[in-house]
């Protein structure tokens, strides 16, 4: 078994689920590969110096023995018995010679002559035996054939020497002649039940004529402990071979000798124990006979593990001294996460925190966030509803629409018409007015951080980022401007050293502000510091949809159950109707529960609620991304696509929005080709261009297989948002997918030794 035959694969993303039944039964391993199993050892039936001890021992000069009262048939009858293993050793044999004489002194002389016959015939049999051994040592395969085939003809070893026969002919590319000395060593089995390498014997054989399970059978029940390396060794190379990974790793630690690191290495990789597979791989790194087979491994082990900068470095070192050559050793197909799709890796990958890692806790803090009105008392007339979830600064959340007065000066109508679109959860169409008005009022800090707002909620974090900077720095009094472009800047991995301290030195400085005050603890947050978010959670505060979800992130991250059930309850209290609310709620209600129970509860609770979709069809990606995850989790997936398909074909006023929600649902029902036509018409047809937009396509792209689209759409998505990391990392991979390692490391260096794990892709090697 060669160390390179072990292929990795996905954990989440990802080990492999092992084969149906019926298919395991066909799984053949291909007969160049069978060739580079171990040979059967000679060092069983080694003897020194035979033929020199017989001729010795025949020829001495000693006096005869004197023999009195031998039973001659007794020992012909011991001597005629088929030998067991260790009885060949120089010693025995010449007590057999002298055994024989004593038959031949005590006149049972055709006995006799039968036992010099049967040791001249072992002698001449195991010499051949041993030179074709030797042979294939010394990889010559065809004289170890024709001494293989003389000791089959010498009819002693006819089982082991038909085996050894094979494996020659195999490697002589004699395919017909291995299926006939298989089929030979299958014959002569029966002869060799008593031998201790019976099992071992079986196994080999079943294994060369693609019976696995029997040869696994034979293997993992040894009829002796001779060659015990040897037999869980074949056993954990079938275990794999049907991806039975964890058992083969097992079976091989049994008694794993130094040079198995790379096969270890290569198998914990496939059940995703990478960093145990990183340590056997480097392990094999100084006294491995195949330094390029484990260099390309750990590259791909170090990819996993989000070490890509030593990927790259790697990857470059191969390419140089090997060339392409090195991209031929593990070759590897660009995939999506099984989690994105399949329900029940979902289930079993999903986090019941939900909403805890920093991108999804900044999301909630920007979808929560008010809107700014400029000089509200005088131009906005409002509407109380106690269902909205898009909210005005200092109105409050019930506010349903803004009606237009005489007083409205041009820019604050134009924020009234974005704002309102953005209370309709028209997310996308009030960041375009809000953009359009930039040009014309390009120093107002209440538009900046409104279209901020817009793109922070389209998670357009490096354009958020610029917006909300600007805004504060046109006003140094737009602290919760500042607060957000620290978070937006962290999310885009911006250095936001000054800018930070820039803001807190300002809130020092504003004698207006409270000591514990909600700019300076999102900031806290930033700082993980909890000492101070615990005094802000326990201070009293407004109820506010921003207080409100920010309570709940630090009840959260503080572990303080009872806040934590009870802001996510006011939450829903004061926002029955929205989605992100309900999901918060029903998460702290149920999140003891085991993963089935809680998908059985979704099922119940989110087909009777009564929710405001507009948020799911047209608004925010957090409510895509949460209500597509909560619902694939408890199998409502289809059920809601059916519903999206005909709101969708009853669309008027707009369609680009449904039909992008549309699109991004199909990637995870496994409909990549739908959602790639859906992609293209909203690119080509209604000329979308933002970064999410071209990044789902490339998603889609991948899915239905369409390698070049994909690398096409991710190079512009690298070009329209430089800093996310998935658009990189997706990149990286089909360049190395298509043997362009160069292309490939320049992305990965980009994103460097970063921990970086992608929510969308994988790879698997194809060979």
């Amino acid at each position: 078994m060669a160390e390179e035959e072990i292929i990795i694969l996905e954990a989440n993303d990802d080990e492999e689920l092992a084969p149906k039944q019926e298919e395991k039964k066909e799984t053949k391993l291909s007969l160049d590969k069978k060739k580079k199993l171990i040979i059967i050892g000679s060092s069983i039936f080694t003897l020194l110096l035979v033929i020199i001890i017989i001729i010795i021992i025949s020829t001495s000069g000693s006096e005869k023995p004197i023999v009195t009262d031998i039973n001659t048939s007794e020992i012909a009858n011991k001597l005629n018995k088929k030998p067991q293993l260790g009885q060949f050793s120089p010693s025995h044999l010449e007590n057999m010679i002298k055994k024989a004489n004593l038959l031949y002194e005590g006149g049972n002389k055709e006995e006799a002559l039968k036992v010099y016959k049967r040791i001249s015939t072992f002698n001449e049999a195991i010499s051949h035996y041993n030179i074709g051994v030797a042979k294939i040592k010394e990889r010559n395969f065809k004289e170890a054939l024709d001494s293989f085939k003389k000791a089959i003809d010498n009819e002693e070893q006819r089982c082991v020497s038909a085996i050894n026969a094979a494996v020659c002919s195999l490697e002589l590319g004699e395919k017909e002649l291995f299926k006939y000395y298989i089929d030979l060593a299958f014959t002569y089995l029966p002869m060799e039940s008593n031998s201790p390498l019976y099992s071992y014997y079986v196994g080999l054989i079943n294994y060369y004529k693609n019976y696995y399970y029997e040869s696994l059978v034979a293997l993992t029940n040894a009829s002796s402990k001779h060659y015990n390396y040897e037999q869980n060794y074949l056993a954990s190379k079938i275990l794999s071979s049907i991806n039975l990974n964890n058992k083969a790793v097992n079976t091989l630690e049994k008694n794993a000798r130094s040079n198995d690191a790379l096969t270890l290495g290569l198998l914990y990789a496939r059940i995703g124990e990478f960093k145990v597979a990183k340590n056997y791989l480097e392990k094999a790194h100084g006294n491995s006979e195949k330094p390029l087979h484990v260099k390309a491994a750990l590259s791909l082990v170090y990819n996993k593990l989000g070490e890509l900068e030593n990927t790259a470095k790697l990857m470059n070192e191969l390419f140089i001294k090997y060339d392409e050559n090195a991209t031929k050793i593990y070759p590897i197909k660009t995939t999506l996460k099984e989690s994105l799709f399949d329900v029940n890796v979902a289930q079993n990958e999903f986090d019941k925190a939900l909403f805890f890692d920093d991108t999804k806790t900044y999301s909630l803090l920007f979808y929560f966030a008010p809107f700014k009105v400029f000089n509200a008392k005088q131009t906005i007339d409002y509407i109380r509803k106690g269902s909205m979830n898009v909210f005005i600064d200092e109105i409050g959340p019930a506010l349903s629409y803004l009606k237009r007065s005489s007083t409205i000066s041009k820019v604050n109508i134009s924020i009234s018409s974005g704002i309102k679109k953005a209370l309709n959860h028209h997310t996308e169409q009030a960041n375009q007015i809000f953009l359009k008005m930039i040009d014309t009022y390009p120093k107002h800090s209440i538009l900046h951080y409104n279209l901020a707002l817009t793109y922070a909620q389209m998670a357009e974090f490096s354009k958020a980022y610029k917006h909300f900077a600007k805004s504060y720095h046109l006003n140094n009094n737009n602290y919760l401007a500042g607060a957000f472009a620290i978070m937006t800047g962290e999310l885009i991995k911006k250095d936001i050293i000054k800018l930070k301290e820039d803001i807190k030195q300002s809130m020092i400085s504003d004698h207006g502000l409270e000591d514990t005050n909600l700019f300076m603890s999102l900031i806290h947050l930033t700082q993980n510091n909890q000492l101070s978010l615990t005094r802000w959670l326990e201070h009293d505060k407004k109820r506010t949809p921003l207080n409100l979800i920010f309570d709940t992130i630090i009840a959260q991250k503080t572990f303080n159950e009872k806040s934590y059930r009870q802001k996510a309850t006011i939450l829903k209290s004061i926002l029955p109707k929205d989605i992100m609310a309900n999901i918060i709620n029903f998460n702290v209600k149920h999140k003891k529960n085991d993963i089935k129970k809680y998908a059985k509860a979704i099922q119940i609770d989110f087909k009777k609620l009564d929710l405001d979709y507009n948020a799911f069809y047209y608004g925010p990606r957090l409510v895509q991304e949460s209500y597509i995850k909560l619902i694939q989790v408890g199998g409502l997936l289809h059920h809601e696509r059916n519903k999206l398909i005909q709101k969708m074909q009853l669309e008027k006023n707009d369609v680009a929005a449904i039909m992008q929600t549309l699109a991004y649902l199909s990637i995870y029902t496994h409909n990549f080709e739908e959602a790639y036509v859906l992609y293209n018409k909203l690119i080509d047809d209604l000329k979308k261009s933002d970064s999410a937009t071209i990044f789902f396509a490339a998603v889609a792209s991948i899915g239905a297989n369409h390698t070049e689209n994909a690398v096409a759409l991710l190079e512009l998505a690298k070009l329209t948002n430089p800093k996310n990391f998935e658009s990189r990392y997706a990149l990286g991979l089909l360049y190395q997918e298509i043997g362009n390692w160069e292309g490939a490391t320049i992305q990965y260096n980009k994103i460097g030794n970063s921990d970086f794990n992608s929510k969308y892709f994988s790879f698997k090697v194809t060979r």
